[in-house]
């Protein structure tokens, strides 16, 4: 599984300099020189955005109660989703990073990781409903559906049934279930069957806290909801400061179809080349050009390369 992200995160970065090559780097580089003394600008919103996910992620930690434990959640989830983008393991690397962590500070292990799996699937519901919330809008920004739009929307629904029987799955027992499987298979390695009654209290934790917190989850949804929302203004900005300014309801649009290119392109590190393939072909679809779409494009690779650099200097410090 390695190798093959490997080879598709090669193929990707082909893929994306070829992209970039017929835009052409001249037009594109007196794009990105219009942004001049904005570029803090472009950093600050998806400050906030971590901040709310941590918000969301702090619900579900009904326990957890030390006076810093946002900054906590904050600093872990920056270097998690740093892990997450950068590794080739499918959007999933800082997972365990984030749980490790949690339980280090004193968090019990269950709990810890328990928020970590309900999290993740509260991120994907979230973003599905975001990505409805997007497509919602198309209608009233474009003179007609093209089948490529429905084609996104196919899209949106495979990704929001596999965030559904994801969550369901939480309460149901998936570490026991997927044990007797692989027992089953004759694939279950002693490591893991040592391990057992760990995984089976974890599958309680799960099942307690649908049980006995459903509002929390809710309200974590909710919260994540907003995060995304609030993605939003870094969009806003990006074209207002490339000197083509959109209107919001344009903006939120945009982002959120982006963010399902993303979320397609999770097997390949960073997205590369399915993110920004999407970003230019949302901006044609938009009338916006080639050439505004793959500046925004690179500025986004740039906001990230930030908010990924400190992320991996904490996960280096918390290591």
């Amino acid at each position: 599984m390695r190798k093959l992200n490997l080879i598709l995160l090669g193929l990707a970065l082909a893929f994306l300099v070829w992209m970039l090559h017929e835009v052409g780097w001249v037009t594109l580089y007196r794009q990105i020189v219009q942004v001049g003394w904005g570029w803090p600008l472009l950093l600050l919103p998806y400050g906030l955005v971590n901040w709310l996910e941590a918000v969301s992620w702090d619900i579900l930690l009904p326990h957890f109660k030390p006076s810093s434990r946002l900054c906590l959640l904050f600093r872990l989830r920056l270097a998690g989703e740093a892990l997450n983008t950068l590794t080739p393991t499918a959007g999933l690397g800082g997972e365990p990073y984030k749980a490790a962590r949690l339980a280090a500070s004193g968090v019990p292990w269950e709990e810890a990781t328990a928020s970590v799996v309900i999290h993740k699937g509260i991120a994907v519901l979230s973003l599905v409903i975001y990505i409805l919330l997007g497509l919602g809008l198309a209608p009233f920004l474009l003179p007609r559906i093209t089948s490529f739009m429905w084609l996104l929307v196919l899209g949106t629904l495979g990704l929001g049934g596999g965030a559904l029987i994801f969550i369901l799955l939480q309460g149901r027992g998936p570490c026991s279930l997927g044990m007797r499987l692989l027992e089953r298979l004759k694939w279950c390695p002693a490591a893991l069957r040592n391990r057992q009654a760990e995984l089976e209290s974890l599958d309680a934790q799960m099942a307690s806290f649908y049980r006995n917190h459903p509002g929390r989850g809710l309200l974590s949804l909710g919260v994540f909801v907003l995060a995304w929302v609030t993605h939003a203004i870094e969009v806003y900005l990006m074209f207002w400061l490339l000197g083509h300014p959109i209107s919001w309801p344009l903006a939120l649009c945009l982002d959120a179809l982006a963010m399902l290119f993303t979320a397609l392109g999770f097997f390949v590190p960073a997205a590369l080349g399915v993110q920004d393939g999407g970003n230019i072909l949302l901006a044609l679809g938009f009338h916006l050009g080639t050439t505004l779409g793959a500046a925004f494009s690179i500025l986004r690779r740039l906001r990230e390369a930030f908010w990924m650099g400190c992320g991996l200097l904490l996960a280096a410090r918390e290591k």
